[in-house]
C-alpha cells in the first residue's frame, strides 16, 4: 500500500469514526429541547424544522463556495419530495421513541436499519436469500423481544414500535438513494434538497399543530437562548458534519468499513445517556443491544465478502 492510499484509508477512518460517534449526540442535543429545564417545550416538528432548516441553509452556502448547481427537473424534484419524506419519518420517529426508552436504547433500535434493507432486498428485490441474512434478522428479533420485555418499565413496546418504523424508513431512504435515477446526483446537492423539503414538510406541519389549542399550550414555536445553542449544535453537529463526514468515508474507505465503524453510534448515545441524562443500564437491555449490533455487523461483513 503506497503512502497516499494509507494517508487517504486514515482520512477516511477518521471521518467514519467521525460521523457515527457525531450522530450519537442527537438523543443529548434533542431531549433538552423536548424537556428544558426551563419554558416550554419543542414539539418535534419544531425542532425538526430548524435542524433540517439551519441545515439546508449552511449547505446551501457550501454549494454557492464549491459552485454546484441548485438546477434540478421536475422528475428529480418528485424524487426528492419522496427521499425527503422517508428522511423525515425516519428523524420523527426517532426522536419520538425518546420519551418511552432510554436514548442508548432507541438508537441502537434505529440502528437496526441495514437489517431491514437486507431484508427488504432479500423479499422485493429478488436479493439471493443466504443463512447469514437469516441467522441476522432471527438476532435482530431476539433483540428487540429482549428490549420489549425487560419487565422494568425501561422499555414501552410503543417505543420499540416508532423506533422499528425510524429504522425502516432510513432503509427505504437508503435503498430509493441507491436505486433511483437521483444517484447520480451530487452527495451535497442531494443532502441539500432533503433537508430543505424536509423543513418545509415540517413548517407544514407546525402550522396545523398551532391550529390546535390544546397543541398551543403546551408547545413553543420560538426556542430559548439556550434552546438555540442546541438546535445549532443539532444541525451543524448531528446534521452537516455527519453527512459530509459520512459522504466522504464511502468514497475513501467504502460503504462496509463506513457501516461498520457506525456501531460507535449507539454505543455514543447509550455512553452520554449513562453521564448526562442519569439513564440506567441494566442486564436486558445489554442482551439486546448486544444481539442488534451483532446482527447489523453480520449483515454488512456479508457484504463485503
Amino acid at each position: 500500500m503506497s503512502t497516499s492510499t494509507k494517508k487517504l484509508s486514515s482520512q477516511g477512518l477518521i471521518l467514519g469514526l467521525t460521523a457515527a460517534v457525531c450522530y450519537g449526540f442527537i438523543p443529548l442535543f434533542t431531549k433538552e429541547l423536548q424537556h428544558p429545564s426551563e419554558g416550554l417545550a419543542l414539539s418535534s416538528a419544531t425542532i425538526l424544522f430548524y435542524r433540517f432548516g439551519i441545515a439546508s441553509v449552511v449547505l446551501a452556502g457550501i454549494m454557492l463556495f464549491q459552485r454546484i448547481s441548485f438546477r434540478i427537473t421536475f422528475p428529480e424534484l418528485l424524487r426528492l419530495t419522496l427521499l425527503a419524506f422517508l428522511s423525515d419519518g425516519a428523524a420523527l420517529f426517532l426522536i419520538a421513541g425518546y420519551s418511552y426508552m432510554p436514548s442508548g436504547v432507541a438508537t441502537t433500535l434505529h440502528f437496526m436499519y441495514p437489517v431491514f434493507t437486507a431484508l427488504t432486498m432479500m423479499l422485493f428485490f429478488h436479493e439471493p436469500r443466504r443463512m447469514s441474512t437469516v441467522l441476522a434478522i432471527t438476532m435482530a428479533v431476539a433483540g428487540l423481544f429482549v428490549l420489549s420485555w425487560t419487565g422494568q418499565g425501561e422499555v414501552a413496546l410503543l417505543g420499540v414500535v416508532l423506533e422499528i418504523i425510524s429504522a425502516l424508513c432510513f432503509a427505504l431512504y437508503l435503498i430509493r438513494v441507491n436505486r433511483s435515477k437521483i444517484s447520480n446526483m451530487s452527495p451535497t446537492k442531494l443532502t441539500f434538497y432533503v433537508m430543505m423539503l424536509g423543513a418545509l414538510i415540517f413548517a407544514a406541519t407546525i402550522i396545523y399543530e398551532r391550529s390546535e389549542i390544546e397543541m398551543a399550550t403546551h408547545f413553543a414555536v420560538l426556542p430559548s437562548t439556550r434552546g438555540w445553542l442546541n438546535l445549532i449544535a443539532l444541525s451543524l453537529v448531528c446534521t452537516v458534519i455527519t453527512n459530509l463526514a459520512l459522504v466522504h468515508a464511502i468514497k475513501m474507505i467504502g460503504p462496509t468499513i463506513t457501516a461498520v465503524l457506525g456501531v460507535l453510534e449507539p454505543v455514543t448515545a447509550i455512553l452520554l445517556g449513562i453521564v448526562f441524562m442519569g439513564e440506567s443500564l441494566t442486564s436486558p437491555i445489554v442482551l439486546g443491544i448486544m444481539l442488534i449490533i451483532s446482527a447489523v455487523l453480520i449483515i454488512v461483513l456479508r457484504k463485503h465478502k
